[in-house]
Parts: C-alpha cells; structure tokens; sequence
C-alpha cells in the first residue's frame, strides 16, 4: 500500500526548481535532434540518481529521448521508471500532480516502442492508452468547496468584492478572448492514440473497431485524406507505409496573467497556468516512393490535448489564484491599519511605523502565486501522417533521409521527430504486422 506523503511548499519549490534547471539543457539537446544525449543528461540526474527524483516527469523525458535514439534498453528503464509511479509501486517524491494525458501518451508511447522492438504486446499498451481517454478524471468538488469557503472568509475583510461565480465568470471570459489562446478539444478524444489504434486494429483483422476509430479521428482532421480513405486501403488487402511525422515543439504551461475589469477596483491581477501556443519546425514533410513523392497532412494538435486536460482544473485554478490574490489584499489592508494604530500610540516613533507598515504593505502586495509549472516538454506541437503503398524495394525517403523497411514487416509504420527546423531527424520503423 502507498504511504502517505506530505510535500512541504519548501520542498516542492526546491524539487520543481532542480528539474527546471535540468529540462532546460535537456531540452536544448533534445530540440538540437541530439536525442541520446538529452536522455542521458535527464536520466542521470532523475531515475539514475543514487537517490531517484523527479521520477515520473525524468522518466517520460529520458524515455522518449531514448525512444528517438533508438535505445531499447535505455528506453525500457526510463519508461519502467514512470510505469512504477502510475501505478503506486513507488512514491512520487516531486510532489507533481500526474495529469491524464501524460499516461495516455505514455501509453501512446510505450506501444511505439513496442512497435519498434516487433513486440507483440504493442497492442495491449495501444489499448490502455485509448481506454485511459474514457477514465476522465475532474477537479476534486471537496478541494473547490475548500477554497470557496477560503474565499468567504478572506472576502470579508474586502467590503464590495464581487461574488466568487461573478469572478470564475469573467475571467473564463478573459482566457477565452486572449490572443494567443488555445483550443481545447471537443471532448477528451486524442486524436493521435485513437488513429494508431484504428491502424494497429485495422491492419490486424479488426475492421469494425478500426471504422469505429476513424470515424472518431475524422472529427479532429476532416481534411485529411488519408483518414478518409483508410479504411478502403486496409480492407484492400495490400501492404503499406505509414508515416508519422512529430511536428515542433508542445505549447508551454506558463501563468496567464490577468486583470478582469470587475476585479480593477480592487488593484487586483490574476495568474492562471494556461497553455501558450507551441511552433511547428516544418510545414510538412515529403515523402517519396515507387517513383512518386506526397506530403504529409494534418492529424493532431498537441496543444489542444494538453489545454484540454488542463482546463479540467480550471475553476479550481482560478478560484485558487482568486483566494491568494484576496488573501494578499487583506493582509495588507490588517499590515497598513496595524501601523496606523501603532503609530498612533507611539508618536515619537510615527515615522517608523508608516515605513514599516508601507513595507510590509508592499512586501505583502509583491507576492506571487507559486504555481507548479513542469511538464512533458518533449512532445510535439502537432502530429501529421502519411500513407503509401509499400514500395518494392523496402525503401522510402523523408525528405533527404532514406528509410529502410526490413523485409519481416509487411505493414510498416515509420515515426519521424523534428523538434526544430535545425535538428537532425529522429527516426525508427514499427511493425504493424
């Protein structure tokens, strides 16, 4: 059984910040296409440490810079190490809060590597990560209740403050109308890990699933080509590539912030961890076979699956930063009246006190909300796909890169990663049958 484990503010900042520093040179090897040493960097200073730390977040990154590299046992570890965190046979020692599309896209993930390794498993994980899609998790209603309840007490001490759904409302309103914001998906469908799914079922026998998921990832890509004549191509009975191609870098969670005209009065501003768009590296990839050449085309927008997940915790976010924000606003109304009263007593020192008590009042008001930032930051901004008939000579070329097909698959799929425009292609083939 999992014990209980109590992470202090003061440890949870010093954990946050330990990975941060190590996911930025993680991160600059990764987006350099330099896969294997940006793995190694976060591996050993996560999973490999003689004490292990940040393991589950360390884990999703080293496994899948070792996923780009082609390093089966490595990749093996680093995923092993993020399996035992899910599912509570190690405990989390970061304090981070597992989200629901990291496991689908470890899932995802894992079953890619399988694919890799000719592994026939890689349908279990497929499955896990498309069942995980129906388990949606939302906020806890105790821990909003919590802080409504929060929020009534320290509203008290601001007369005239507008009433908490006033509040969640406008800045719902305020997120929504941002420049740069972020669709969220429809419903909680990853359009990725549905596709994969349709193809494993479909070239596999099982049609009417793959009909049924197709059907699904239409809703997301409808002018998508490929999508719509997938069905036709695998019940045709001939042999195929399909190619993958992992587009930029994912959106960054960052804190949004936010004035709400309705709060302007009260010289209060909001942060919300929000979803800020990623970049595409390329807009498509070419690729060529059988003496003709087609491009890759639109399937999934990352960005969107992660706000999805994320706005799942919104109004507890928001209601969250509302209450520290209030709490700030009264502390520092209490500090002022408490050096006025102070200073009132005690003339001779009247001086001091309103200097303390503006400084208190400002050291007060300076205060930020310390939200936990981390995330999987090596995944894509968009996903694309490709499909062609498997050429004769087992060769296929991505842009300059030629890809060969070993002679024991007979459905292929190929996965390429470029992170940025400058990076050296990752890329390895699956068997899909």
């Amino acid at each position: 059984m999992k014990k209980a484990i109590l992470v202090l503010p003061a440890l949870l900042a010093a954990c946050s910040s330990s990975f941060t520093k190590t996911n930025e040179t993680f991160q600059q090897q990764f987006d350099a296409g330099q896969y294997a040493a940006a793995a190694e960097t976060m591996a050993k200073n996560t999973v490999q440490k003689a004490e292990p730390d940040n393991i589950y977040l360390g884990g999703l990154q080293c496994g899948t810079g070792y996923l780009w590299a082609n390093d089966t046992e490595n990749r093996q570890m680093c995923f092993a190490a993020t399996e035992a965190v899910i599912t509570d046979q190690v405990e989390e020692d970061s304090g981070y809060t597992v989200k629901d599309y990291e496991k689908i896209m470890f899932k995802t993930y894992s079953a890619m590597g399988m694919m890799a390794d000719k592994s026939e498993y890689a349908n279990q994980e497929f499955k896990q990560a498309y069942d995980l899609q129906v388990q949606n998790v939302q906020a806890s209603g105790s821990e909003i209740e919590d802080l409504r309840k929060e929020f009534d007490e320290k509203s008290a001490a601001v007369p005239g403050l507008p009433d908490l759904d006033s509040i969640v409302k406008a800045v719902n309103q305020e997120m929504a109308t941002a420049d740069n914001a972020v669709l969220a998906m429809k419903d909680y469908v990853n359009p990725y890990t549905t596709y994969l799914n349709a193809i494993y079922d479909g070239v596999n026998g099982d049609t009417t699933n793959a009909e049924n998921y197709l059907g699904r990832v239409k809703q997301f890509a409808p002018d998508n080509t490929f999508v719509k004549s997938d069905a036709s191509a695998i019940k045709s009975g001939k042999q195929y590539v399909w190619v993958f191609f992992e587009n930029g870098s994912v959106g960054e969670i960052q804190p949004r912030s936010l004035a709400p005209e309705i709060l302007q009065a009260f010289n209060i501003q909001l942060t919300i961890p929000d979803v800020f768009p990623g970049s595409a590296a390329a807009k498509t990839l070419f690729v060529g076979a059988n003496g003709e050449t087609t491009e890759t085309q639109f399937l999934a927008n990352m960005d969107s699956v992660v706000k999805t997940d994320l706005d799942k915790y919104k109004t507890q976010n928001i209601i969250s930063s509302v209450v520290f924000e209030v709490g700030k606003v009264a502390a520092a109304a209490g500090a002022g009246v408490g050096a006025g009263v102070m200073a009132h007593k005690n003339q001779e020192t009247s001086d001091l006190w309103a200097i303390g008590g503006t400084l208190a009042v400002g050291a007060i008001m300076s205060m930020e909300k310390d939200w936990d930032l981390r995330s999987w930051t090596s995944l894509p901004h968009e996903v694309q796909v490709a499909r062609i008939e498997m050429p004769e000579n087992r060769q296929i070329t991505v842009n300059n890169t030629t890809v060969e097909i070993p002679d024991d698959i007979k459905n292929a799929a190929v996965f390429v990663r470029m992170p940025t425009p400058t990076a050296e292609l990752g890329v390895f083939v699956g068997k899909i049958n």
